[in-house]
């Protein structure tokens, strides 16, 4: 990577502009340019007056996402992320954001979060008959398809509980469906995304006419009250908190489980690793945390597929003051461009930062790294409030999966990434299983 004289009041970066926002290939452009720049850089924009800063030193990513947070509001993209999911937390700023952040937080907490271990098994357990059965019949599994729509419905399930039943009755099947079925997140996905905000609010009315409140992520964030105003969470933004989640709470996790998939069919030696801690598991009881707290593959190989393909792989940032990056002038209004997906191979780092070594989350080494060098949740204040949401769903999945069936590749497994909103593969993944008794 070039040096720069510290003297120097601007990063280097090409001597063309381009809205790297708008490009097909921007992972590749970034990673290009990491290797001719350096840890910053600045690429002109042709459509903006300000210029896009991208960073990929650990310590730089501190300074925006947490020391100096507060002069940082989201960046590009959020305007089509406000289209989507209205003003929830992914898109709301300041004072709002901090309110509803307070608000739902709770509800995230570890006795909120065990109540959901259940539905976690449930929708394992049923996965795992399903994959079973094409093992038998020495069908392919597509696994991407498969994990959309198991993590849809614990989402769903986590939300609205007994309530799902109620309106896949009411509407002849599940509303939430188009989450799962469409893959696409364009304008004409967002206008049916949004009419998805009528079924929530038909649930909410339901349920103060009934003065019925189950213990779900829906009846916290409607009973939920402001500290300081004693007053509840506005229809309106409970309707948008309540669609965010289901969008952050399936695709997300969805995508983070294809890629655990794919690298577990690739690594046959790690998978005879998770296999075995997931048989030493009692195959009659819902885990507790002090059970999952135990495990040492499983959340190892997890984290280690964060690294490699974390799903939200870039974040922006826009400056509202001059700040400085190292030797740097960052000038007010400048975009900042985070990719996670090259932090998380930075050489400075990382042992063999292209290698799936699940082994490199052992604590020793965990501690030895530095803090932000890690963010698949974003860091920070505003870091991911479904992190452990994320993780016990996914912990408790291969837990149950990884001691029934065995995967196998399909080959050729050549796996092109889609660096969409999510990173995940551009074409659905197969893969055979096998199962194991």
């Amino acid at each position: 990577m070039s040096v720069v004289s510290p003297e120097a009041q601007q990063p280097p970066g090409p001597g063309t502009s381009c809205d790297l926002e708008q490009l097909d290939n921007k992972l590749d452009v970034l990673q290009s340019h990491w290797q001719q720049y350096g840890d910053c850089y600045r690429v002109a924009s042709r459509t903006r007056s300000a210029d896009t800063w991208v960073i990929n030193h650990p310590d730089q990513v501190r300074r925006v996402l947490v020391s100096n947070h507060r002069n940082y509001t989201k960046g590009v993209g959020i305007e089509r992320v406000r289209v989507l999911l209205g003003n929830g937390l992914m898109a709301s700023e300041g004072e709002r954001w901090r309110r509803q952040r307070r608000l739902l937080q709770a509800g995230f907490h570890r006795p909120g979060i065990a109540t959901f271990f259940p539905i976690y098994v449930q929708q394992a357990t049923m996965m795992a008959a399903q994959w079973r059965t094409a093992a038998q019949q020495g069908e392919p599994v597509n696994v991407s398809e498969a994990v959309s729509e198991t993590t849809l419905l614990a989402v769903l399930q986590a939300l609205f509980s007994e309530d799902l039943l109620r309106l896949q009755q009411e509407h002849g099947g599940n509303p939430f469906q188009v989450v799962s079925a469409e893959t696409r997140r364009d304008l004409q996905f967002a206008m049916k995304f949004r009419a998805l905000g009528k079924r929530v609010q038909e649930v909410v009315d339901a349920r103060r006419r009934e003065n019925r409140y189950p213990p779900d992520l829906l009846s916290h964030a409607m009973l939920a009250r402001d500290k300081s105003s004693g007053t509840a969470m506005p229809d309106k933004l409970l309707v948008d908190e309540i669609l965010t989640l289901v969008v952050a709470g399936h695709e997300t996790t969805a995508a983070a489980l294809t890629w655990v998939w794919y690298l577990l069919a690739a690594h046959p030696s790690v998978y005879a690793k998770v296999a075995a801690e997931a048989r030493r598991l009692p195959v009659d009881k819902v885990p507790d945390w002090p059970i999952l707290e135990k495990l040492v593959w499983i959340p190892r190989v997890i984290r280690e597929t964060l690294r490699l393909y974390p799903p939200g792989w870039l974040y922006t940032r826009r400056a509202l003051a001059e700040d400085r990056l190292a030797h740097w002038r960052l000038p007010a209004g400048a975009d900042v461009f985070i990719c996670s997906y090259l932090l998380h191979r930075h050489p400075d780092f990382w042992e063999q930062p292209e290698a799936f070594m699940p082994q490199r989350f052992a604590p020793q080494q965990e501690a030895e790294r530095h803090r932000y060098a890690y963010i698949p949740f974003s860091a920070g204040p505003r870091h991911c409030i479904g992190e452990s949401f994320a993780m016990t769903e996914m912990m408790i999945h291969l837990a149950v999966l990884a001691a029934r069936i065995r995967p196998q590749v399909v080959e050729p497994l050549d796996v092109e990434l889609e660096t969409g909103v999510n990173l995940r593969p551009r074409d659905p993944l197969y893969l055979n299983f096998v199962a194991v008794d």
